[in-house]
């Protein structure tokens, strides 16, 4: 019986799972880049705490008024003053444009612009700004906190808690919540914050909307400021220390596209500042290490200053806006403190390149977080235009601020289990520490915020620490006779006080004897006083070492056209004030007086070649408006005056 043949046995058939597209590839790759753990109870309140310490600390400077260089930045730049029509301007020109003729190498058109919008919404009035500044100190804490809550997701939340609150309490932040033109370090600090935090929820999501977030937070954190260029490092610092070994390099290409608003911004100012006729250059009055002799003793005195920066951000009891020549003079490598901070920078440095290659250890990190934008402020690297100050820590100090919270975190072995807040003693110990850290800085910070007060408050304190600084002195003359003159009406409201401004004005001399601006200032006070020979004493010493000084060459032709005067002559009243427009073509004053000058020679076109000149930087000119008009009428062209009066009164109008 033949066999029956055997069926084949039919398999169901295999269900092949559906391909994944490209997106969900990408989502789920990314998802496991960053694995943030629950975050802490607590969470949203510290983050409250946070920015309300800042607030806090800085509420005591909001009735304080415009102080060191918010006149440069704000009260006296006829760019930020003009409103929206100089918004072009703004982006187009050097950060000082506004105030000064000389190149300048300075490109930050996201403060000027703040500031011009705080000038439309309340002119004249420095609460708005005050108000900013403490506003935007505060919001930079809560975003801090949130930033590090997940870039530190690795280790216990005391240690972003700690460091986000070491940091808000430090006084060496004085000088840039004080003083409004530091804006630029807060908006610069903040959105690099900004940048890192979407960064870091892009490495958790994967969504390209965070990280096209980062791109445009950190370029906004450029055009406030230059030193954010250092945190395109500072994001790989990031990565390497806390994105695990396997995930690391899909990270880093990530993090690469932080380079593009880098390069947008770099050629931005490059394009910006070349237009510029000349090279910026430094003065020892402002950076002492340029009287160095050799390139030996140049490193050594930017090494001394480095010894100087780090030692008043662990220990800030001695604050001071300014240190310098000849307080400070270029000293050789025979200097201990040059010769020590070469020891601990040199010594950290190298310790934290093994220790990030080796470990990954957070102190490293820490060092390198101080180190990358204190490099570019050290004058170690290049020279700057200063030599000391102390908002140029405001963006290092985030190393020490991690540093002690990761050394008590240690020291009290907090564990990843342990929250915010619990009531192991242990706990209580890290709190107990931290707090009372936090309580000194704070202390510190509330007592060092009256000198912010005003220009006269601030000198008049630091010149205590700093008595031998030219150029603390002679800012210190300048308040001392403010308050003693209307410069308006150009009346003395105290000869006493003008004498002693003279005497301080003195001091700065002798310890700078070719000190220009001091001559120069002491000569107005000479003048006011009717001194005019010592006056003009004072002006041509001033001219004989900076020959560029528009505003002595405008103050002598002032006095060329005293008819009472033994210096009375038009055609050198004439010279004074072409020289004066020569150095500064945006000096109106100057060229008012010139054209006026003109006009009683009969050259009555130059006259109003040079007032329609300075139209071009004040529009709105009453005394301008009306010069011209008066010139075409003693021309004998009622016609063309016409327009020129009538513009006159609506300009008169519109400031009644």
């Amino acid at each position: 019986m033949a066999k029956k043949q055997q069926q084949p046995v039919k398999r169901p058939a295999q269900q092949v799972p559906p391909r994944p597209s490209a997106r969900r590839i990408a989502e789920q790759t990314w998802n496991a880049l960053v694995e943030l753990p629950p975050l802490p109870a607590g969470f949203l309140v510290f983050g409250l705490v946070a920015a309300g310490l800042g607030i806090l600390l800085y509420l005591n400077t909001l009735g304080h008024n415009y102080t060191l260089d918010d006149f440069s930045s704000i009260k006296d730049n006829w760019v930020v003053k003009g409103g929206p029509k100089n918004i072009g301007i703004i982006f187009s020109t050097e950060y000082r444009y506004g105030t000064w003729s000389s190149p300048g190498s300075l490109y930050r058109p996201i403060p000027l612009l703040m500031f011009s919008i705080q000038w439309i919404l309340s002119p004249e009035n420095p609460f708005l700004g005050h108000l900013t500044n403490v506003l935007f100190y505060g919001l930079s804490g809560w975003v801090m906190w949130l930033t590090w809550r997940r870039v530190f997701a690795a280790y216990p939340p005391v240690l972003a808690a700690a460091t986000t609150l070491l940091f808000i309490a430090h006084p060496v932040h004085t000088e840039v919540v004080g003083n409004i033109k530091s804006l630029d370090e807060i908006l610069a600090l903040l959105f690099s914050h900004v940048s890192l935090y979407a960064l870091w929820r892009h490495f958790e999501n994967g969504k390209t909307t965070w990280l096209m977030g980062a791109i445009v937070a950190y370029a906004a954190a450029l055009f406030s400021k230059e030193g954010a260029i250092t945190w395109t490092a500072v994001y790989f610092f990031c990565v390497w220390f806390f994105i695990e070994p396997q995930k690391r390099a899909a990270a880093f290409s990530k993090a690469l596209m932080m380079l593009i608003p880098a390069a947008v911004f770099l050629l931005t100012r490059y394009l910006v500042l070349r237009t510029q006729g000349g090279k910026e250059t430094y003065s020892e009055l402002d950076n002492f290490i340029v009287a160095a002799q050799s390139n030996s003793e140049r490193l050594a005195s930017a090494l001394m200053m480095c010894w100087e920066y780090l030692k008043v951000l662990v220990y800030p009891a001695q604050l001071v806006h300014d240190r310098g020549f000849p307080q400070l003079q270029p000293v050789g490598f025979s200097e201990w403190r040059a010769g020590l901070a070469l020891v601990i920078f040199a010594g950290l440095s190298f310790w934290s390149l093994w220790a990030a290659i080796m470990q990954r250890h957070v102190l490293a990190f820490a060092w390198l977080m101080f180190l990358a934008p204190f490099s570019l402020f050290s004058n170690v690297l290049f020279q700057i235009g200063t030599s000391y100050g102390e908002r140029l820590l405001y963006a290092p100090s985030i190393g020490l601020a991690i540093a002690i919270a990761y050394g008590l975190m240690k020291l009290f072995k907090i564990t990843e289990k342990d929250q915010i807040f619990n009531t192991r003693p242990a706990m209580l110990g890290f709190w107990a520490f931290t707090a009372a850290i936090v309580l000194a800085y704070s202390a510190r910070t509330i007592l060092r915020n009256p000198a912010w007060e005003n220009s006269y408050s601030l000198y008049e304190t630091d010149i205590k620490t700093s008595p031998n600084s030219a150029k603390m002195n002679y800012h210190r003359s300048l308040e001392i006779t403010r308050v003693a003159l209307d410069e308006e009406k150009g009346i003395v409201l105290d000869s006493a006080q003008v004498r002693r401004g003279i005497e301080s004005y003195t001091r700065a001399i002798e310890l700078f004897p070719k000190y220009h601006d001091a001559y120069g200032s002491r000569g107005l006070a000479h003048f006011r006083l009717g001194e005019i020979d010592l006056a003009m004493a004072d002006y041509l010493k001033c001219v004989e070492y900076r020959i560029n000084s528009a505003t002595v060459w405008s103050n002598m032709g002032f006095i060329y056209m005293m008819n009472n005067s033994k210096y009375y002559d038009p055609s050198k009243a004439v010279d004074a004030y072409r020289k004066a427009v020569q150095y500064d073509p945006r000096f109106i004053d100057a060229r008012r007086n010139l054209g006026a000058v003109l006009a009683q020679q009969r050259k009555f076109q130059e006259a109003i070649a040079q007032w329609q000149e300075g139209l071009k930087y004040e529009p709105n000119n009453v005394t301008l408006l009306q010069y011209i008009g008066s010139a075409y009428r003693d021309m004998g062209q009622p016609e063309a005056a016409q327009p020129w009066l009538e513009r006159a009164a609506k300009a008169q109008a519109m400031k009644q």
